[in-house]
């Protein structure tokens, strides 16, 4: 019976469905102008004022596409939140994305700092003046990109309060970072960070380097630094972005998913558990669209007709363009046998729906049909 129920909320809870867009944004900091990438969470539209935090993906040319497809995935079920996922590609990674100059790369090499004023001081002012984007920053990357975003973790000035570093480069500079975060003292950081690792197969000195972090990491733990590591034997350096950051995602959000099971809540308990988080992750989570609609509904599927109304009803609220909201308190009226009420839901969302050309218009036009023909009886 709970698979069934359980299957049923995924049958009525939104799919991915990207919005995204392709740009450059110019710089007077860094000599380049990058391509940037933005894909909007697919309820964006159903609001003009809910902020989102935002995923700036590094090597955007290669890892954009995977890394915003997996965060559509995964916020659409309340895993992690939604995010507008944003993508920056540089053509001389060795400069930017180093945090010192070394012996062999002379030239060419040691400016990460440059990057990070780049994007804190250009990109995502930019973005953020363009978007409803929230003051919640998370950044990835891989390989020398991760090393970049190793190094942000480290930089009590940086704005990123999440940070993915995937098969990082930590060998640069004879390991350099290992043994700056060694000379850390606990109250370093100000505010709480959060850091994903993982290591694929490779072996002698990215491997040697990641092992010395994660030792450095449990003999000297920081107060504000939650970490978390993985390991991915049959992964190459190639191939372990695509798997590596769908883990970091879930990973990183491991206790953020209010009701990851079926322990449904009530819509205060929600709140409450949202904001006992902000000491963890530095940042209040209000609900989302999504959020609404998975936690409403499994309510209401678990018996709790009056929890699941109660959320959903504050749900459209807060995103009342949202047609699947208004389709889902249809159902959850019509479940608690409240037809005129499940009907009037189900003719907004059908308006919507036909408004907004929704790929969930035929569900949409089959729930409006049914109502229609139990209501008459």
């Amino acid at each position: 019976m709970k698979v069934t129920i359980f299957l049923l909320v995924l049958l009525f809870t939104m799919v991915c469905q990207a919005n995204s867009e392709r740009f450059i944004v110019k710089s007077k900091i860094i000599d380049e102008n990058p391509t940037v990438q933005v894909s909007l969470p697919d309820t964006y539209s159903h609001s003009d004022s809910y902020q989102y935090p935002l995923l700036l993906v590094l090597d955007g040319s290669t890892q954009f596409s995977h890394i915003a497809a997996s965060t559509q995935f995964l916020s659409t079920y309340a895993i992690i939140p939604e995010m507008i996922v944003v993508s920056v590609s540089t053509q001389k990674r060795m400069t930017y994305f180093t945090p010192t100059a070394h012996e062999k790369f002379v030239g060419r090499s040691g400016k990460a700092d440059l990057f990070k004023g780049y994007l804190q001081k250009e990109l995502i002012p930019y973005i953020s003046n363009k978007y409803r984007v929230a003051p919640y920053y998370a950044v990835t990357g891989h390989s020398l990109g991760g090393l970049f975003t190793s190094n942000l973790v480290l930089d009590n000035n940086s704005k990123f309060g999440l940070h993915i570093s995937i098969s990082p480069s930590l060998w640069w500079e004879k390991s350099i970072l290992v043994n700056n975060y060694k000379a850390l003292s606990d109250n370093h950081l100000s505010s709480p960070k959060r850091w994903f690792l993982s290591i694929a197969s490779e072996s002698g000195e990215m491997f040697e380097s990641y092992t010395a972090m994660i030792n450095a990491l449990n003999e000297q733990p920081l107060s504000k630094l939650h970490w978390f590591s993985e390991h991915f034997p049959e992964e190459t350096h190639d191939s372990t972005p695509l798997i590596g950051n769908a883990r970091a995602l879930k990973k990183i959000f491991n206790n953020w998913n209010a009701v990851p099971e079926i322990d449904v809540m009530p819509l205060h308990k929600l709140h409450d558990f949202y904001l006992k988080k902000i000491p963890e992750y530095g940042y209040h989570f209000t609900l989302s669209a999504h959020q609404y609609n998975v936690y409403g509904l499994k309510a209401v599927y678990e018996g709790k007709h009056q929890w699941g109304i109660e959320i959903l009803e504050q749900g459209v609220k807060e995103f009342g363009k949202s047609e699947i909201l208004w389709d889902s308190l249809a159902t959850a009226y019509k479940l608690n046998k409240q037809l005129v009420k499940a009907l009037h839901a189900s003719n907004t969302a059908l308006k919507l729906a036909k408004t907004s050309n929704s790929i969930y218009l035929s569900d949409i036009i089959s729930q409006n049909e049914h109502l229609n023909t139990v209501s008459n009886f």
